[in-house]
């Protein structure tokens, strides 16, 4: 069995929660639903900080489409 991978909740921003993962310099946004796959994942430890209610504006970047790009 490999090590699973940890991860840290650091946010929660109305129904948006933020994981801290590996090797990712900004956090990354799930829903209640997907954060509940990786509780319940063998592959993944989630681990809360402190007060995740509480969390620095700079985890929550706003995305916006730029004009050179399309999808």
């Amino acid at each position: 069995m490999e090590t699973p991978i940890e991860l840290e909740l650091v946010g929660k921003k109305e129904d948006m929660y933020a994981l801290k993962y590996p090797g990712l310099q900004i956090p990354i946004h799930v829903n209640f639903e997907l954060l509940e796959k990786f509780r319940n994942s063998p592959d993944y430890i989630v681990r809360e900080s402190g007060n995740v209610d509480h969390h620095p504006e700079e985890t929550w970047i706003e995305l916006k489409q730029s004009q050179g790009f399309r999808a």
